[in-house]
């Protein structure tokens, strides 16, 4: 198997194929006017793809694109674990404070099936309190 990568509007597209004739196959599927890399399969990035990009003929990572792709991917939490997680961050008290004279955000806490970690509720009540956006990861990774 041949991989081959190219840059296509927003992100990194990885092809592959068994032929022999690589750059017919690369002909036919790449725009016209790019750069394409052929590489072996122990060169391809273990990092998620919506986070590579080329510079220089090399594939390189975008740390703050990964960091979004891992955020969006962590685990929905149900309302009891995401309490539970709150409690042990000592935040539990500190949301219902928060939530106890905004209707909307007691609504939104008070109604959700689950909670995401790119959820709005989420983010408004990360600014309220003045957290960043590393101490709101660890809720979801302890």
């Amino acid at each position: 198997m041949r991989f081959f990568l190219y840059e296509y509007e927003n992100g990194v597209e990885l092809g592959m194929t068994n032929e022999d004739d690589i750059q017919n196959v690369i002909s036919q599927v790449a725009p016209k006017d790019v750069d394409v890399l052929i590489l072996d399969s122990s060169e391809i990035p273990i990092e998620p793809q919506e986070a590579w990009y080329i510079e220089d003929g090399q594939i390189k990572i975008d740390q703050q694109k990964l960091i979004e792709f891992n955020r969006k991917n962590m685990p929905n939490l149900t309302p009891i674990e995401f309490d539970i997680k709150l409690n042990n961050a000592g935040l539990y008290d500190a949301v219902q404070e928060l939530i106890k004279d905004n209707f909307e955000m007691r609504i939104a806490y008070n109604r959700a099936t689950f909670f995401s970690r790119t959820n709005s509720f989420v983010d408004q009540a990360k600014i309220a309190l003045g957290l960043t956006d590393e101490q709101v990861d660890e809720l979801w990774t302890n």
